[in-house]
């Protein structure tokens, strides 16, 4: 899919306007895109040294996996739900490091609990073997050979509302990429060798947001997983 061009103010701050490739018909409904938009992170909710960062060349995918067998079987079940809303592309950087972060939200039609379970048991059945295959097609696209590429699971947990009733919750994979360690023309900086990407999922009735947060390994950036979701999910439930 083409890259998106983006208008409107501060990518981590303003609301915006989707548009799409020239030519693209319109299957969004106008009042889920405008929830998809919806800010879920603010520079404040993030804490201190993260500051938002455009996206120019980001390219905002309907497919957000790969066309391996893991990642078509979650794509399936995503597909059955009709999405309605999707916004990629904010993005914060922390001044320590370089860590990146990127959220996604997508809105759906169906919101009925058996369809949304079977999309989030698709995901848990299939999500490791999606991520690195994804990961390794990424690379692939831009001519590059990838190195060893595990995703690993860190934790699902529950979103409760005010009243401690859960709501939906969090899954989280850790992704880990070799890549740079054995591709000369990206083994610039040794310690920028392995790339680490926590890869947040927060699900709650029509609405789901995936956040990626870059890093390099032996950073600990639990607190940041952990603020994304406490913060996510208390504008989900409120």
């Amino acid at each position: 899919m083409a890259g998106i061009r983006r208008t409107g103010r501060d990518p981590g701050l303003g609301s915006r306007r989707r548009s799409g490739p020239p030519g693209e018909e319109p299957w969004w409904v106008p009042a889920d895109q405008a929830l998809a938009e919806a800010d879920v992170l603010t520079t404040r909710s993030l804490g201190r040294g993260w500051r938002p960062v455009p996206m120019v060349n980001n390219a905002e995918r309907l497919r957000p996996f790969g066309d391996d067998a893991a990642s078509i079987a979650v794509e399936a079940a995503r597909v059955r739900r009709g999405p309605t809303g999707l916004d990629e592309g904010r993005a914060w950087r922390h001044r320590d490091a370089g860590t990146l972060l990127v959220v996604r939200a997508e809105v759906y039609a169906d919101a009925e609990p058996g369809v949304a379970a079977s999309h989030r048991a698709a995901w848990h059945e299939h999500a490791p073997a999606a991520l690195a295959e994804t990961w390794r097609q990424r690379w692939r696209e831009r001519d590059r050979i990838p190195g060893w590429i595990e995703a690993r699971w860190q934790g699902v947990r529950p979103l409760v509302d005010d009243h401690g009733v859960p709501v939906d919750g969090c899954d989280w994979l850790r992704v880990e990429d070799h890549t740079g360690a054995v591709d000369p023309a990206l083994r610039v900086d040794p310690e920028a060798a392995v790339a680490v990407y926590e890869h947040l999922t927060v699900w709650a009735g029509r609405r789901q947001v995936t956040v990626v947060v870059r890093h390099q390994l032996g950073l600990d950036l639990d607190d940041v997983v952990d603020r994304c979701a406490r913060e996510i999910g208390s504008r989900f439930v409120e």
